[in-house]
């Protein structure tokens, strides 16, 4: 009979010191949310006791209060305005978030349940920039973040999407491989994402390669056309006075053989 009370006691204690989680099971682990700038997020209790008092707190400062005597919470700076309590459930509800907003936050629900939460705020996702650079073999595309960027970077994971099976195995990497003799007009497109957003960037494997390189088929094409159309003119041009040296010299031998002709001295033309 002792043991058991014992046990039940150990129990609330353990609840008491450890986490109530909104699917109502015990964790000693503080429960990670996440939330977004200027946006709002909702911190969720256990709800499973009747509640006639609450109290929120940021670390040690009090965020919002609650009991069965008051007509309303009562919130206090910098919270004011900001915050929505549920007191039916206890449920937290902050409106325009900032940067300060993040920190562990507890509630007491008529002073026996105690669940905290860690509050991470995060700016919105800016686009990746891709660059790449390219080798006698390989064209490397590398996806960056902008420096100016600097809102729990730990958090953001990387993912590509493309036609080559080297994508698929560049698991979080900001860069991939993609072999040069691959078909560059292919688009690669790198996705980078944290707990609440995703942004993506683009681009064309052709864009890769420098632009001498891109137009060195244009070039040599050009290059060889002139000279094709350079000996043909050649060639035209020599069979052109190659030919009239031969009709010169017909009508020199011609006119030397009416020369040559006696009866054309005996009867000269009228």
């Amino acid at each position: 009979m002792h043991a058991g009370r014992d046990g039940l006691l150990a129990a609330g204690i353990l609840g008491v010191a450890c986490l109530v989680l909104r699917l109502d099971f015990i964790s000693c682990v503080s429960q990670p949310i996440y939330g977004t700038v200027n946006m709002s997020v909702t911190l969720y209790t256990s709800g499973s006791i009747p509640i006639k008092e609450i109290m929120w707190r940021k670390k040690k400062d009090k965020v919002v209060e609650w009991d069965e005597e008051f007509l309303k919470p009562r919130a206090y700076p910098p919270f004011v305005d900001r915050v929505h309590l549920d007191v039916t459930s206890g449920n937290l509800t902050i409106f325009n978030l900032t940067s300060s907003d993040e920190e562990d936050y507890e509630v007491e629900l008529s002073s026996i349940t105690d669940t905290k939460f860690t509050l991470y705020v995060i700016e919105p996702l800016p686009f990746p920039t891709l660059n790449c650079t390219v080798t006698a073999e390989n064209i490397t595309v590398r996806c960056r973040i902008p420096e100016t960027y600097s809102s729990h970077r730990n958090l953001i994971k990387y993912s590509w999407n493309c036609f080559s099976e080297q994508c698929q195995n560049s698991t979080n990497s900001s860069e991939v491989s993609i072999k040069r003799e691959s078909d560059l007009s292919q688009e690669i497109q790198c996705i980078i994402s944290n707990p609440l957003s995703k942004q993506a960037s683009s681009l064309v494997l052709a864009t890769c390669v420098p632009d001498n390189s891109r137009h060195s088929f244009a070039i040599i094409a050009a290059v060889l056309f002139v000279a094709i159309l350079a000996v043909f003119v050649l060639l035209y041009r020599r069979d052109f006075l190659k030919r009239g040296g031969e009709r010169d010299r017909t009508e020199k031998e011609a006119i030397n053989d009416r020369n040559s002709d006696p009866r054309r001295r005996l009867h000269p033309a009228p």
